[in-house]
């Protein structure tokens, strides 16, 4: 796995370790939200990121899946999938993508989700059927 992953998945895992909190915009070692928990993740692998901070917690007008494009290009396919991609989900109630958090190796084969949620602060747990009806695309923040 190239550095600049490894330190990334390092990094949000130590996010996770820390018992991190969730909140709304956060970009703190203390706080972050699933966005705060990318840009800091990717910052502290050297990638640098454009960190938007002003935005609400509903998604709005498919805002969120346009931003992952224009900084990301085109989403991935899954036999591309690596560790350390950016999956977008949109929430069971609503169906604007409002969601992010990456790929993480899972030791039995597939993916873990490292991400920070309202309900459940820092977490990593396997991508399991429940998430991945929830995914609706995939990012790669890194050049191939």
């Amino acid at each position: 796995m190239n550095p600049q992953r490894q330190a990334t998945l390092a990094y949000a895992r130590s996010l996770v370790a820390k018992g991190v909190r969730w909140r709304h915009r956060g970009r703190t070692d203390w706080a972050v939200d699933c966005v705060g928990m990318i840009v800091l993740s990717l910052r502290a692998a050297g990638v640098d990121i454009e960190d938007e901070k002003h935005y609400g917690r509903e998604p709005w007008k498919d805002g969120l899946r346009q931003k992952m494009q224009r900084r990301f290009g085109s989403p991935i396919a899954e036999p591309l999938w690596k560790p350390g991609d950016i999956a977008v989900f949109k929430s069971p109630q609503k169906s604007d993508p409002s969601h992010v958090g990456f790929l993480g190796d899972y030791s039995h084969g597939g993916f873990t989700l490292i991400h920070a949620h309202a309900d459940q602060d820092c977490r990593e747990h396997i991508l399991d059927k429940r998430w991945r009806r929830l995914l609706v695309e995939v990012y790669s923040p890194w050049v191939t």
